[in-house]
């Protein structure tokens, strides 16, 4: 199913290429490094200033900010997944082959080796389907194998943050720092990419001594591009300069979290944890490793965390302790600590640490319109479909240049966000008109997402086929989901209930998505046939049922652990994440959101832990 991985690896042993020897070396002033200096020992009982619970997207990046600070503090990463590129060969690393984990995954509904499947609950607003909600199951989390979508949110998302949270410390002029902190802008490379693209950007949103996350426009651009940019403008989107500054309305090239030097996915594994290891002597990495219940004292300070270490023929629980803090990255992990809905908590004869309402609650998503089209320039579909010739052409064009499809995620130009035009939306009922109309003034309601990753659903593919994909993301919709646990133990998967389409409003939205992205479509000049709703799918009534039938998602639930002030008792975490009700103990991910953020959460997501670093360093 998957011989490119081979065909890959094999050329790269070929040609002297293989991985560095793991064990012990010297360096250059003659002292002798060992590799397993950086690993925790599974069974033994030990303490750190501080311990993080997931090495994920945030996670690694919190951790490594903590340990890389002069006052040369012992963190310790606790993470149920291993390394990505011993686990998954290296399909996680080409860049190019992201598409395996995000559009064919090859087992099935089942999990891999860096992601869990957990099951949703029947989704009425899907016609009660229950589909797999992916989650990142390694270091880097879920940014080992993502699309690598590198974009931020904009300066009236950040208005709002700020007073949900009722904390200055959110407004855009006070994250936008963060945001530069974290990562290193390369410019497009001109000798790989077409010159004739006039990819544009913004330098000042990029420090020149940014951090250890490289972003990037990778280095191909597929041909579906220059077409695609003159049916945006067609269709009455303007050009924008960068998606980086605070502003999204209109289209442009959407820049991705590759490292162009070696056109490799650049994850906050190989960014953050890496540094961590590199630049400090007391940090423990702690890999197959379950965190299962976090500990409190008798003044409610949480004070270490109950581990369990997974070997193919043992399983070894011990404890680790934290001096300062636990934070948290990961599941949830809060409500099999007691801290949670009281009435859920005693059902699973959980004690209660703290009465909080809003644990799990408030899901906030991102429902995606699948839009899939034949079109007559190279896309990645002969990839997909296991042609040995284009795969060989790919893997020689990757390995000898550093170029080609494999060099880049297959988004990129003609990426866009917008509103829905008024003439979309005159059907829309006053509750939903009154909902959208909540949102910040430059919150896009849609993101227009071309890749080129499009394969038919039959899987049928003649030699010459290729497929784009148009989706359309809502960003906007008006449903809230929830997650909760099914027992006291982390190794049962939780309840995921995202909720979505979930109001009639949202539905509305999904047909205005439709027609506007066959509007869109329509002014493509590569556009051959639209096979995705299918031109058989007319009408507000049919098209409806086939959303229903057919629409997914992109794993971007938020927001189940929300910041807020105590007036809201469904805010689980202050403005600078720490747990309410306890001490010590905060949450750093997506889940502490006041809000998702319009588009792919990613770069906040390394912002935010950015953030909540600076604020412990500071002294809170």
């Amino acid at each position: 199913m998957l011989p490119w991985i081979l065909l890959i690896a094999g050329a790269a042993v070929a040609q002297g290429q293989g991985p560095p020897t793991v064990g012990a070396s010297i360096n250059s002033q003659g002292v002798t490094e060992i590799y397993g200096n950086k690993f925790g020992r599974p069974g033994y009982n030990d303490t750190y200033d501080y311990i993080i619970i997931g090495g994920g997207n945030a996670g690694a990046t919190i951790a490594a900010r903590l340990a890389l600070d002069p006052a040369n503090y012992s963190v310790a990463v606790i993470e149920t997944g291993n390394f990505y590129e011993l686990t998954d060969g290296n399909r996680t690393q080409v860049p190019g082959l992201n598409y395996v984990d995000t559009v064919l995954f090859p087992n099935g509904a089942g999990p891999t080796a860096v992601l869990f499947a957990l099951e949703t609950e029947p989704q009425p607003g899907y016609d009660d389907r229950q589909l797999n909600y992916y989650a990142g199951h390694t270091f880097g989390g879920s940014t080992a194998s993502n699309a690598m979508a590198y974009h931020r949110a904009t300066v009236g998302s950040f208005d709002q943050w700020a007073n949900l949270s009722g904390d200055d410390f959110w407004s855009w002029e006070n994250v936008y720092p963060a945001y530069k902190k974290s990562c290193t802008f390369h410019p497009p490379d001109y000798t790989k990419i077409d010159p004739s693209l006039n990819i544009t950007w913004d330098p000042s949103a990029f420090d020149q001594d940014g951090g250890p996350l490289h972003v990037s426009y990778g280095n191909y651009q597929g041909p579906f591009g220059p077409s695609m940019d003159i049916a945006m403008e067609k269709a009455g989107l303007a050009p924008i300069g960068s998606f980086n500054s605070g502003n999204l309305m209109g289209y442009g090239t959407l820049t991705v979290t590759v490292d162009p030097r070696t056109a490799t996915r650049s994850s906050s594994e190989t960014s953050f944890l890496q540094a961590a290891a590199k630049g400090s002597e007391q940090f423990r990495i702690y890999p197959n490793t379950l965190a299962r219940r976090i500990t409190f004292d008798e003044d409610k300070k949480a004070s270490g965390v109950e581990v369990r270490a997974n070997f193919a023929d043992v399983s070894v629980n011990y404890h680790l302790a934290a001096r300062k803090e636990v934070i948290v990255s990961a599941g949830v992990l809060l409500m099999v600590s007691g801290i949670g809905p009281s009435a859920t908590l005693q059902q699973h004869g959980i004690d209660v640490v703290v009465d909080s309402p809003g644990v799990g609650q408030n899901e906030e998503d991102q429902p995606t319109i699948p839009g899939l089209f034949k079109v007559n320039v190279t896309t990645y579909t002969q990839l997909m479909a296991g042609n040995a010739d284009a795969m060989a052409a790919a893997v020689e064009e990757y390995l000898n240049h550093q170029a080609g499809q494999l060099s880049a995620s297959g988004a990129g130009k003609a990426l866009a966000f917008e509103k829905i035009p008024d003439e979309y939306r005159r059907d829309y009922s006053n509750s939903t008109l009154a909902g959208l109309a909540s949102f910040p003034a430059d919150w896009p309601e849609v993101e227009w997402a071309p890749y080129e990753a499009g394969f038919p659903p039959t899987g049928e593919v003649g030699p010459d086929d290729y497929y784009l994909s148009i989706s359309g993301v809502m960003l906007a919709a008006l449903a809230r989901g929830n997650v909760t646990i099914t027992s006291a133990d982390m190794l049962d998967p939780p309840v995921v209930n995202p909720n979505w389409l979930g109001v009639e409003g949202d539905a509305e939205q999904a047909y205005a998505i439709v027609q506007r992205m066959r509007e869109i479509a329509s002014y493509a000049s590569i556009v051959e046939q639209e096979i995705l709703p299918g031109p058989n799918v007319t009408g507000k009534d049919a098209t409806i049922r086939w959303l229903r039938d057919n629409m997914g998602y992109i794993f971007h639930g938020a927001s189940t652990c929300r910041m807020g002030p105590d007036s809201d008792p469904e805010n689980v975490v202050d403005s600078r994440a720490r747990v309410k009700g306890v001490t010590g103990l905060r949450v750093v991910d997506a889940s502490a959101f006041p809000s998702l953020p319009p588009g792919h959460p990613m770069s906040t997501v390394y912002m935010f832990a950015e953030k909540i670093a600076e604020s412990i360093l500071g002294g809170n």
